[in-house]
């Protein structure tokens, strides 16, 4: 089973092997192995319904350089839920944390219920709706999907002790029938290969959009730059996350007398930082190869293209795949194109928590 193996990171480079590879590669697969807890988490009821996912998919997480705990989750639920015309839906996402794993974590857990049960909603009223056509559909998918960041947003700010500073961001992709839908809140980020060009299917939510930029300030936020990097009312990098309100990296003492002056973090950047998803629906093509889920610990240093021809190498490899003995080829594929743009991304130098997740939509012989 897919889901079985995909929520269970094999460890590569035990035993022997390890002590084989170069001290630079042995302290990657030890990073791979220290950040297994990404989804060492079974999925649950997910692992019965894989059967019904036609596809594969593999996850890997690498701990940053200078983090002490991996922030970052992934959900991976195959046929999580069936549409009104009886279509099967299959959720997958990556929740970035900041600030600490508490509220990437309730997202991990409870982001797909949140959905299943606005998605139910959004099935009862596209039923009565006198023109059922695709573009109400649409409107359906997306206002359930609105909804369901809104409630992850509270259960984020309600869901961790008082005085807790944290957020996350969140790249949910559903795959039904014809159609991928992603909606992003944050700057982890969506990449799709079609006939082995990288298609973006989302846009991170950074202070360099100007649009981003405009609505920040419009909702009277200041910005700063603390070497190098815009922040809002200097704390905060993205201008979109969930429970982002109470997220404070980096605080000077300055900020943190400023934070201290509130009696939770919970308002300290809202209106200014916002839940609210952008949403793109794509049609599927026959052209399309694979999908690439990951945090921003990947895109800071590597480039949609980049990633996606790393990760075809891997697909296409049909050599032996000894040290991850695990599920189906295609699945085993997966797993290592996701380790791979890991390693790749610890190699360019990134510092940062990386956190990965390659959807095969094609079934590779």
């Amino acid at each position: 089973m897919a889901s079985n193996s995909a929520n269970n990171f094999p460890a590569a480079g035990e035993g022997g092997a390890d002590r084989a590879l170069g001290s630079q590669q042995r302290r990657v697969r030890r990073r791979c192995r220290r950040s297994a807890q990404v989804t060492e988490e079974r999925e649950g009821p997910g692992v019965v319904l894989a059967a019904r996912w036609r596809g594969a998919y593999g996850a890997a997480g690498m701990l940053g350089s200078y983090r002490t705990i991996m922030e970052e989750k992934v959900s991976l639920r195959p046929s999580f839920f069936t549409w009104a015309d009886g279509s099967r839906m299959h959720f997958f996402a990556v929740f970035d944390g900041h600030g600490g794993p508490e509220v990437s974590a309730l997202c991990r857990d409870h982001m797909h219920a949140i959905l299943a049960d606005e998605l139910a909603r959004a099935a009862a009223a596209y039923r009565k709706e006198d023109q059922q056509d695709e573009e109400a559909e649409h409107r359906a998918w997306k206002a359930a999907l609105t909804r369901s960041f809104v409630r992850a947003d509270e259960l984020g700010a309600s869901g961790v002790p008082r005085g807790t500073i944290g957020g996350s961001t969140a790249v949910v992709a559903l795959l039904v029938r014809g159609r991928i839908i992603v909606a992003n809140c944050g700057d982890s980020r969506a990449v799709l290969c079609r006939a082995g060009r990288a298609v973006p299917l989302s846009e991170d939510h950074r202070l360099d959009r100007a649009e981003e930029m405009a609505r920040v300030t419009a909702a009277g936020g200041v910005v700063f730059n603390y070497g190098g990097v815009l922040r809002v009312q200097g704390i905060l990098a993205k201008t979109r996350a969930l429970a982002g309100m109470r997220a404070v990296l980096l605080l000077t003492s300055k900020q943190a007398t400023f934070l201290n002056s509130f009696a939770t973090g919970h308002t300290l950047l809202k209106p200014e930082v916002i839940c609210e998803p952008e949403i793109t629906i794509t049609a599927r093509s026959e052209d399309d190869d694979f999908m690439i889920l990951a945090s921003d610990g990947l895109w800071d240093v590597m480039s949609n293209q980049v990633a996606c021809s790393a990760a075809w190498k891997c697909l296409e490899d049909k050599s032996s795949n000894a040290g991850i003995v695990v599920g189906h080829e295609e699945e085993v594929r997966c797993i290592r194109a996701a380790f791979e743009l890991t390693n790749l991304a610890f190699r360019m130098h990134s510092r940062d928590d990386i956190c990965v997740v390659v959807i095969d939509l094609k079934m590779r012989g």
